[in-house]
C-alpha cells in the first residue's frame, strides 16, 4: 500500500536568497536574463535545457549523434524501436488485441495512447500497428479502434496530412500535451486506456538529484543557483519541493538500505506521470519500451541479495558531453538510463492491488508473440541481416501490465 505523504514544509528557510522557478515559469518568462539571479531545482534545470532539442521536427532520414555517458568518454548509442520494425508492431498490436478481447470487448472500444516525443518514428509505429490491425480484423471489429498520438511537450501546427496512408481512425492529439497540462489538470477517464511509451519518452524524463544527509537526518535535493553574472553552482537544500517529495516516498520506504552522503538520480518525471495516470485514468494498461540501465552482477553480489533486500539504486545520467548539465552550450539532450526492475517496484506499489506490470526484454516479447509463419519469413530474408537477429541482439527492454 502507499505510503501516506507527511505534510511539506514551507519553503522559506532555503540557503540561497535567490528567487525559486520551476520549468513552468522558465517556460512562460523564456529563461533567466542577464544580470537576474535565480535558483532552479537540478530535474526543472535539466528539462528546460533538454526541452528545445526533444520536440523537434524531424524527418524520418534525421541522423541522431550519439552521446557519451559521464563514466565513460566515449560514444553512446541507444537502440532504435525500428530496427525492430515491423514485426514488433505485429507483436504488439497481437498483445493489445488480446487484452482487449480479454477485458473490454464488447463493452468499450480499443482506446490506445501513444504519448510520444520522436513524431516521425511514433506515425511510423502507428501506421504499421493499424495497417496490421486492418489486415486482420473485421471491418465492425477494426472501427472499434481508437488510436491517439499524445505529446509529451506541446508541438504546434502539425499537419494532418502526415497521417495519410494510415489506415482507421487516428487523432493527432495538440492541445494537450502530458507536461504540463495533464500533470496539473484535474480530470478522470473511466474507460480502459492503452498507454504506450515507445523508446523515446522515460529517458527524456527529468531526475531529481538527491542524498541523504545523516546531519539533517533527512533527504536533501540538488539545486541549480545562478547568479549576476550567469554563473552557475550546484547546492544541496533540506526543503525539497512537492513532486521529489513524492519520489521519495516512493522509492525509499525503507531507509534502512540508504547509503548517507551517496549521490542518486531519482526518476520523479516519470512517478509524477504514473501516479498522475493511476489517479486520473485508473482502467489503464501501460506498455513501456526503452533502454534500461543494467548492471554486471559478481558472484559476491548475487549471494548478498539472497541475504538482504537489493538496494534502491541510482539512475544513469548520460550526457552529450563531460558536466553538459552547467555548460552554456544547449546543443544536446541529457538521458537517463532507468534501472526496469526498480520501476516494475515503483509502478506496482503506486497501483498496489489494482494493477501490476512485469519487465522483459524486447526479444523476449517478440519471442512469445511471433507466429511460426513471421518467424519462418524472417529467419529467411533475402540476402540481407535477418531481423529477428537485430531484435535478439537489441538492448531495449519492455515493462507492462499484466
Amino acid at each position: 500500500m502507499m505510503k501516506r505523504l507527511h505534510p511539506l514544509r514551507i519553503q522559506v528557510h532555503l540557503k540561497s536568497d535567490y528567487p525559486l522557478f520551476t520549468f513552468e515559469q522558465l517556460l512562460s518568462t523564456n529563461g533567466i536574463r542577464r544580470g537576474q539571479t535565480a535558483r532552479i531545482s537540478l530535474k526543472d534545470y535539466i528539462e528546460w535545457q533538454n526541452f528545445p532539442n526533444i520536440m523537434k521536427r524531424e524527418n524520418f532520414f534525421t541522423q541522431r549523434k550519439p552521446v557519451t555517458t559521464t563514466a565513460k568518454e566515449e560514444p553512446f548509442s541507444f537502440d532504435n524501436i525500428l530496427d525492430c520494425e515491423p514485426q514488433f508492431s505485429k507483436c504488439l498490436a497481437k498483445w493489445l488485441l488480446v487484452n482487449y478481447k480479454l477485458n473490454d470487448y464488447p463493452y468499450y472500444d480499443l482506446n490506445i495512447v501513444n504519448i510520444y516525443t520522436d513524431l516521425p518514428q511514433a506515425i511510423q509505429i502507428c501506421k504499421n500497428l493499424m495497417s496490421y490491425l486492418k489486415s486482420t480484423l473485421s471491418d465492425n471489429m477494426f472501427q472499434k479502434i481508437k488510436y491517439f498520438m499524445v505529446p509529451l511537450y506541446k508541438c504546434d501546427k502539425i499537419p494532418s496530412k502526415l497521417l495519410d496512408g494510415i489506415p482507421g481512425s487516428v487523432s493527432l492529439v495538440q492541445d494537450y500535451p502530458v507536461s504540463p497540462y495533464f500533470l496539473q489538470k484535474k480530470f478522470h477517464i473511466e474507460d480502459p486506456i492503452q498507454i504506450l511509451m515507445l523508446n523515446d519518452v522515460i529517458k527524456y524524463t527529468t531526475h531529481d538529484l538527491v542524498r541523504y544527509s545523516s546531519d539533517d537526518k533527512g533527504w536533501q535535493q540538488c539545486f541549480v543557483d545562478i547568479n549576476k553574472n550567469g554563473q552557475k553552482s550546484k547546492s544541496f537544500d533540506s526543503a525539497i519541493d512537492y513532486s521529489c517529495e513524492l519520489a521519495l516516498e516512493q522509492m525509499f520506504n525503507d531507509r534502512s538500505h540508504v547509503s548517507p552522503g551517496k549521490e542518486l538520480y531519482i526518476p520523479t518525471k516519470l512517478i509524477e506521470i504514473l501516479m498522475t495516470i493511476k489517479n486520473n485514468i485508473p482502467e489503464h494498461r501501460l506498455f513501456i519500451v526503452d533502454t534500461p540501465q543494467r548492471s554486471s552482477p559478481t558472484i559476491i553480489s548475487l549471494l548478498k541479495s539472497l541475504i538482504s533486500p537489493r538496494p534502491t539504486g541510482s539512475s544513469q545520467i548520460v550526457q552529450p558531453y563531460s558536466d553538459s548539465i552547467f555548460s552554456d552550450k544547449r546543443s544536446g539532450r541529457i538521458c537517463f538510463m532507468t534501472d526496469f526492475l526498480q520501476l516494475q517496484n515503483i509502478y506496482n506499489g503506486i497501483n498496489s492491488s489494482s494493477s501490476s506490470c512485469e519487465v522483459e526484454d524486447v526479444a523476449d516479447f517478440v519471442e512469445k508473440w511471433i507466429s511460426p509463419s513471421e518467424r519462418s519469413t524472417l529467419s529467411s530474408q533475402n540476402g540481407n541481416r535477418p531481423q529477428l537477429e537485430d531484435i535478439k541482439n537489441s538492448s531495449l527492454a519492455v515493462l507492462h501490465s499484466t
